[in-house]
């Protein structure tokens, strides 16, 4: 028989940053979420990277808004989120705004080091959803690799390699535009790992929820 008590801690999700019980179907309760929205700007955050784009929603500095970084640190994991669904479409609302040669879309999650599908997978699936796109898991680490709390050194050492049981990359290398969709970037060293990986295709874009500024104190332990 489920109790009152099972029910309330099941069925009632407070809003991570407010805690407030006026939650939506997100992270955050509607005014949090309607907050975190007005940080996005007009335009994609875009950054010329080496010969590809790297475009983000958001840019994000751990030490200016708590209420940002909560969702971004809570989106972290395995666990699935709706709010990916969400920030997909607010991402493609302003990608669109760019231009956009037609051609067959394959979005490549960053691997992680854990099995399942985690956050760079759920946004990949998310994004793929919005453009009519396929997912391909095509990488995997060299090594276990933790971005977070890494120093600068640390995280231009990322390395990453091609699973030897795709044959995607080589059917689809020149044609395809291949999406490398990860929920931060910083440096962008992870996304030259992958560009070099793909076998550097001819069209390579990185899709990021937030560019994050590199910052001191106590905010880099936060990623």
């Amino acid at each position: 028989m489920t109790t009152i008590s099972n029910w309330i801690r099941n069925g009632v999700h407070p809003c991570l940053h407010c805690g407030s019980l006026l939650k939506s179907q997100y992270l955050l309760c509607e005014p949090c979420l309607t907050r975190v929205v007005s940080y996005l700007p007009p335009e994609l955050v875009s950054v010329r990277f080496m010969t590809f784009d790297v475009f983000a929603a958001f840019h994000w500095n751990p030490g200016v808004s708590d209420l940002l970084s909560a969702e971004l640190v809570a989106l972290k994991g395995s666990k699935p989120h709706r709010d990916w669904s969400f920030w997909a479409e607010e991402f493609m609302r302003r990608r669109a705004r760019l231009p956009f040669v037609e051609r067959p879309i394959l979005v490549v999650p960053a691997p992680s080091s854990k099995p399942g599908k985690d956050h760079a997978y759920q946004w990949a699936e998310a994004l793929a959803q919005q453009v009519g796109g396929e997912v391909v898991s095509c990488l995997r680490k060299d090594q276990a690799h933790h971005q977070r709390g890494a120093s600068l050194s640390q995280r231009l050492r990322v390395r990453i390699d091609l699973d030897e049981n795709s044959s995607r990359v080589a059917e689809s290398w020149s044609e395809a535009l291949w999406i490398f969709a990860d929920d931060i970037v910083t440096t962008g060293s992870t996304a030259l790992a992958a560009y070099e990986a793909l076998g550097s295709p001819p069209h390579f874009e990185v899709w990021a929820l937030a560019r994050r500024s590199l910052s001191c104190g106590a905010s880099r332990d936060l990623l």
